[in-house]
């Protein structure tokens, strides 16, 4: 290491020219040495760009008894390493490394004191900085974690609001109506898909009117129907067993050949229900069981 000038013989220029190269080695050394450590990661080349700067406003500001330069050289070094995620551990130990190899050659005098007071300024810019940078990550976490806070409750909402379509889908299509074609005869058309939901809701209307109308006969028709699973065959014995209660036979129309395969393939039993392939047929047989018939009109 360089001998340190007295503050008599001290040149502004020997910091930056002869002492240069073996200060920003040994500080390049220490610094990079904890391989996890934010200098190490950016790199060496980095360090003894922001060194050689750092140190050349320290010698520029020494001969011009300013502290412009090494305010600038220390906002662009911190700018820099917070972009690498700079830790205030690798900071305090920048600026201790960094005051210790300064003051040793900088001897004792007034030029120490000139010295403490820049590296003073040094750290005071550098942990303010860092401190309204940390802030600022703070503020964009924060707007992040409510950002997908607000996402969530946002996905949520549009949930409710498809769960909200679909009832009302399923209520729309359930309110068609039940139909009193004689007396005592009710048509129940089913259009759409038939679930455990508007079972339930269909089954109290036709109840309703069952005992309103004092009917004998509902015929179900479910040519609108597209599909009949094995659940939706259940939910239809499930309805003629309810309303055989109030003493009304249920009769099933409109079973296509699909329907009817899948119904075999799934090894439904509908043996307790009577179907017929038409509204008409259906009709007929339950003006039969009423003792009435079909006349041309």
């Amino acid at each position: 290491m360089s001998e340190a000038p007295s503050s008599g013989e001290f040149d502004p220029g020997h910091l930056a020219q002869r002492a240069r190269a073996e200060l920003i080695e040994a500080l390049v050394t220490k610094l990079c040495a904890r391989k996890s450590g934010t200098f190490a990661r950016g790199g060496e080349a980095l360090l003894r760009e922001h060194l050689a700067a750092i140190l050349a406003a320290i010698a520029q500001d020494l001969s011009q008894d300013r502290r412009d330069a090494i305010r600038g050289a220390t906002q662009r070094f911190i700018a820099d390493y917070l972009e690498l995620d700079l830790t205030f551990f690798d900071l305090r130990s920048f600026s201790q490394s960094l005051r210790e190899r300064v003051l040793e050659h900088l001897g004792h005098g007034e030029l120490r004191e000139q010295g403490e007071a820049l590296l003073f300024d040094m750290v005071l810019v550098s942990s303010m900085r860092f401190m309204a940078r940390r802030d600022e990550l703070a503020q964009v976490e924060t707007a992040k974690h409510d950002l997908e806070r607000v996402e969530s409750q946002l996905a949520e909402l549009e949930a409710a609001l498809a769960e909200k379509t679909r009832l009302l889908d399923v209520l729309r299509q359930a309110s068609t109506p039940i139909a009193p074609v004689s007396e005592g005869i009710l048509v129940v058309p089913l259009v759409g898909a038939f679930d455990a939901f508007r079972a339930e809701l269909l089954t109290e209307k036709l109840l309703t009117e069952i005992g309103r109308v004092h009917a004998r006969t509902a015929i179900l028709d479910i040519s609108g129907a597209p599909v009949l699973d094995t659940q939706a065959a259940h939910l239809i014995i499930r309805m003629s067993r309810t309303v055989r209660l109030l003493g009304t036979r249920l009769i099933l129309v409109g079973m296509s050949a699909d329907n009817a395969r899948t119904i075999v393939e799934l090894g439904v039993e509908l043996d307790e229900i009577e179907t017929f392939g038409t509204l008409r047929d259906g009709l007929a047989r339950a003006l039969l069981l009423q003792r009435l018939k079909i006349t041309p009109i």
